[in-house]
């Protein structure tokens, strides 16, 4: 029985055999980081965050809605 071991690092592999490209966990935290740490990230949600505030307190006021019939039959009870 042979084993083979892979290593993420090691982008040539002997053979013919066809594999479609995946993306490593490695790869996307690197490029997630690189883009947190080199983009104007926050600048720009800074210049958005009149709609942002407004789109999170449409969040709050859906969620009670959501959940006032559960808290006015928890307290009928």
């Amino acid at each position: 029985m042979q084993n083979k071991v892979i290593f993420f690092e090691n982008t040539f592999e002997a053979g013919s055999m066809n594999k479609p490209k995946t993306l490593h966990p490695t790869k996307l935290l690197h490029g997630f980081r690189r883009f947190v740490e080199c983009s104007d990230w926050d600048e720009r949600l800074l210049k958005h965050e009149k709609y942002v505030n407004w789109f999170s307190y449409g969040l709050i006021v859906a969620s009670a809605l959501f959940f006032l019939p559960v808290c006015i039959s928890l307290l009928m009870r």
